[in-house]
C-alpha cells in the first residue's frame, strides 16, 4: 500500500506570486488566469445519472453531510471540515482527500456534491478553471522554450485530454517511453506533461526533454513525487501514464509496459472523438467499438482499473459568483507558486 504523503500545503491549492515574481526557473510569472465561467442554467440539474458527464460542474470542494467513518478509522470524519474533490470515479464514488484526514472514497449520497455542481451550473458557484488543471496549469515548466521559463496556463488550457507521464528521467525505461509516447504529441486537444520523479534539478530536466526530442512541459519536480502519490491509482507504479479530462475525470491509466503505448493511443483517440465530437447519451463514443480501451464515461458502469490512494490538502474556493464584468481573474499575491515554504 502506498506509503501515505503529508502535505501540510494543499498541492492542489493553485497560488499565484505576485505580479513581478521570478520562478525558480528564471522566467517571469504572472498572477493572472483567463477568464472561466462554467455555469450553465439551461443544463439539465445534475444527479447521480449524469454527474460523470456533467463534469465541468464539478465543485474544488466537497463536504459531508453529516459524520461519516470511512473502513479502517475509529473516529468519523466530521461535516464541518470539507476536503477536496479529486474525481468521480467510474464507479460513481467521490475521491475525496480530507486533508490530515486522509483520502476517502465516499458515496455520493454522503456528501452535498450533487448541490454545490448544481450551484456551479446555476451561477452560484464560482469556479476558476477546471479542477485538475487549474491544480497543475500554474506549475509547469516549458521544456521547449529557448530559455527557461514556466509553460503558459493559456496555453495549456486550449487542450482537452491531458497525457500524465510519471517517471523518472534518469531511469532505464525514460528514453524509450518518450519515443513511444511521442507520436501523441501529433493529436490535436491532448498535451502531454511530464511528472519528473526522484531528486532531480528543473534545469537538468528540461535539459534532458530537449536531448531526446521531447520537448513536453512538466511538472515543477520537487511536487512531482508528492502528485504522483495523489494521482496514481493504487498498486500502479511509476513509470505509469494516466489520461484524464481538465476537471480530472480519468480515462485511462497504467504502469508502463509493452503494449500500453498501443492501447493509450486508442484511447486517447476515443476520448478525443468523444471530446470533440460529441457523446451519446449513455456516455459512449460514436463510432469506436474498443471497449477495453477508455474507462467509460458512463456512472452506470462499475469497471474500473484499481482504486487510488495519495494525499493532497484542503483548500478554500470563491463562493460568490463574480462573472459580472469579469475580465481575467487574479489570485491572492504574495504567495509562493511552489507553495508556502
Amino acid at each position: 500500500m502506498r506509503t501515505p504523503l503529508v502535505i501540510a500545503a494543499a498541492l492542489f491549492l493553485v497560488v499565484l506570486p505576485a505580479p513581478g515574481h521570478t520562478d525558480s526557473a528564471g522566467g517571469h510569472v504572472t498572477s493572472e488566469l483567463p477568464p472561466h465561467d462554467a455555469s450553465d442554467p439551461k443544463a439539465p440539474a445534475v444527479d447521480r445519472s449524469n454527474l460523470l458527464a456533467s463534469e465541468r460542474f464539478w465543485p474544488l470542494q466537497v463536504a459531508l453531510l453529516a459524520p461519516w467513518t470511512p473502513t479502517g478509522r475509529t473516529t468519523p470524519l466530521r461535516p464541518e471540515f470539507p476536503g477536496v474533490l479529486i474525481r468521480v470515479e467510474p464507479s460513481g464514488a467521490a475521491l475525496i482527500d480530507f486533508g490530515r484526514d486522509g483520502r476517502h472514497e465516499v458515496p455520493i449520497e454522503r456528501t452535498d456534491l450533487l448541490e454545490r455542481a448544481n450551484r456551479v451550473r446555476r451561477g452560484e458557484l464560482d469556479k476558476l478553471g477546471p479542477n485538475l488543471l487549474f491544480s497543475i496549469g500554474p506549475r509547469l515548466l516549458d521544456s521547449a522554450a529557448e530559455t527557461p521559463q514556466p509553460f503558459e496556463y493559456s496555453a495549456a488550457a486550449k487542450h482537452r485530454a491531458f497525457l500524465l507521464v510519471f517517471a523518472d528521467p534518469d531511469g532505464e525505461p525514460f528514453e524509450g517511453l518518450a519515443a513511444s509516447l511521442a507520436p501523441l504529441r501529433e493529436r490535436a486537444g491532448a498535451l502531454t506533461i511530464v511528472f519528473p520523479l526522484g531528486r532531480h534539478p528543473d534545469a537538468e530536466v528540461r535539459q534532458e526533454l530537449r536531448r531526446i526530442g521531447w520537448k513536453v512541459p512538466f511538472l515543477y519536480d520537487h511536487l512531482s513525487d508528492a502528485y504522483a502519490g495523489t494521482l496514481l491509482p493504487e498498486g500502479t507504479s511509476p513509470p505509469a501514464v494516466l489520461l484524464v479530462t481538465g476537471e480530472g475525470r480519468l480515462l485511462f491509466e497504467s504502469a508502463w509496459r509493452a503494449g500500453v503505448a498501443e492501447r493509450l493511443a486508442r484511447a486517447l483517440d476515443q476520448a478525443l472523438e468523444q471530446m470533440l465530437g460529441g457523446a451519446q447519451e449513455d456516455g459512449s463514443s460514436a463510432g469506436s467499438s474498443d471497449t477495453d480501451s477508455m474507462i467509460p464515461l458512463s456512472s452506470r458502469t462499475r469497471s474500473f482499473h484499481g482504486e487510488s490512494s495519495g494525499r493532497v490538502g484542503a483548500y478554500d474556493i470563491p463562493t460568490k459568483s463574480a462573472r459580472a464584468g469579469r475580465g481575467r481573474r487574479r489570485l491572492p499575491s504574495g504567495l509562493s507558486r511552489t507553495g508556502p515554504s
